[in-house]
C-alpha cells in the first residue's frame, strides 16, 4: 500500500521551494507524488483526507 508522509515546509510550488506539502510514497519509501499548498492549514487538511482515502482502500495502484 501507499503511505502519506508528514506535512513539511519548503516544498516545490511553482518552481520555487515555498509552501507546505506532503509526499505519497510506496511502503518502501519510493516517492510517487507530492502535493503542495500555499498554507500549512490547507496542507494538513489535504494530508488527512488523502491518508483516509489510502487507509480505507482495498487497492491502490499507480500508473505512470
Amino acid at each position: 500500500m501507499w503511505k502519506v508522509g508528514n506535512v513539511m515546509d519548503d516544498v516545490p510550488l511553482g518552481g520555487d521551494f515555498i509552501g507546505y506539502g506532503f509526499n505519497v510514497t510506496t511502503e518502501q519509501g519510493q516517492q510517487l507524488v507530492v502535493f503542495a499548498y500555499e498554507t500549512l492549514a490547507a496542507a494538513e487538511d489535504a494530508a488527512r483526507q488523502v491518508e483516509a482515502a489510502v487507509e480505507l482502500a482495498i487497492l491502490v495502484r499507480g500508473f505512470a
